[in-house]
């Protein structure tokens, strides 16, 4: 019994400190994203337009030289992407090809298990009439975890502006569809696949998987044309499910 519990003791010690090593870890990372995003929002907190071709209440459009600024530090940054009433306040990547890159990568281009909001591989920011960004749903609150608030019609309804902004555009959209899928449903409505949208019936048929899926949605649809906005994360209310928020654009 004494030789058992010699060698019990110091298994469980090492247990003890690796699990206490992993929290600390964990908690580093999360402080060092938040520090990180914190910096660079400060950058986009007052988006300025070197020449203004055109200004209102919904969209301007020229140089913004905070997103130009931040572009000469990572040029796969491509947008900022910003949301009232949540902590989404954030830089949004794209890769040439690897889709994954960023799940694991800061703006910094360091390991991070928070990652970055990236946009789609396959979307073309200028032509695609869907742009999908994706995001992980953190324990710690970071990152698309504050989508999680959307799952309440109320917040929906209080929140429904998104603020993007690119190198040449700042654009408003309004929330109109706030889905819960599964894995398993989306080979049925694969959602991230509807980026063209050209076509009527396509796009009336993405509209119509939306709200076969949708949790809520708004009094007021989009009509054929108008660009949409897709933001995606984990859902934890079903079994390897996806969160999926729905913007039209402003005008």
């Amino acid at each position: 019994m004494k030789k058992l519990k010699k060698i019990i003791y110091p298994v469980c010690l090492i247990i003890l400190v690796f699990a206490c090593w992993n929290l600390w870890k964990i908690k580093e990372s999360t402080r060092q994203t938040k520090e990180l995003y914190d910096k660079l929002a400060q950058q986009t907190s007052e988006p300025k337009f070197d020449t203004k071709v055109e200004i209102s209440q919904k969209n301007s459009f020229g140089i913004n030289t905070k997103i130009q600024k931040l572009q000469q530090q990572n040029e796969e940054l491509v947008g900022w992407l910003k949301i009232d009433g949540t902590v989404i306040d954030y830089p949004v990547m794209q890769t040439a090809a690897d889709n994954d890159y960023y799940l694991t990568h800061d703006f910094e281009r360091k390991d991070n298990i928070h990652g970055t909001p990236f946009l789609d591989v396959n979307c073309n920011l200028e032509t695609s009439d869907n742009l999908i960004i994706y995001g992980h749903n953190t324990k710690d609150g970071t990152m698309f975890q504050n989508l999680e608030l959307y799952q309440d019609p109320a917040f929906c309804t209080s929140n429904e502006w998104i603020s993007w902004d690119t190198l040449e555009k700042s654009t408003r959209y309004r929330v109109v569809f706030v889905i819960e899928i599964s894995k398993i449903e989306t080979e049925t409505f694969p959602y991230y696949d509807y980026m063209d949208l050209s076509d009527k019936d396509r796009y009336q048929e993405f509209l119509d998987g939306c709200n076969e899926y949708a949790i809520w949605k708004s009094s007021e649809l989009p009509h054929t044309g108008t660009k949409l906005l897709t933001l995606s994360t984990c859902d934890f209310s079903k079994e390897d499910g996806r969160l999926v928020i729905v913007a039209a654009a402003d005008g």
